[in-house]
């Protein structure tokens, strides 16, 4: 890749895959300028535990008290919009506790 750095991620993901991310980093640095270069670093981990379901409560908060699980990684959304829209939600939750 023209002046971008990459390690683990052809292994994992397909070659057409790669070139398009090269080209979009390069099309990028057009608009932002020193995106493509030796110090960008494009970290990709994507995992998905559809089986697995952390127990919360209706505020998101699970049997650590304090301690709230949302978005992806608590199985409550599959998206980025469900993801923020629950953050927001648990975030008025926390607030209106010490509002």
């Amino acid at each position: 890749m023209t002046g971008v750095q990459t390690c683990a991620l052809p292994i994992f993901l397909p070659h057409r895959i790669m070139v398009d991310i090269e080209e979009m980093i390069i099309a990028l640095d057009k608009v932002t300028p020193g995106l493509a270069s030796d110090e960008t670093l494009l970290y990709g981990v994507e995992v998905k535990f559809y089986s697995n379901k952390v127990i919360v409560n209706a505020d998101f908060e699970t049997n650590v008290k304090g301690l709230r699980a949302i978005g992806d990684g608590a199985s409550v959304t599959r998206g980025l919009q469900q993801a923020s829209a629950n953050g927001l939600s648990a975030a008025r939750s926390i607030l209106s506790r010490y509002a």
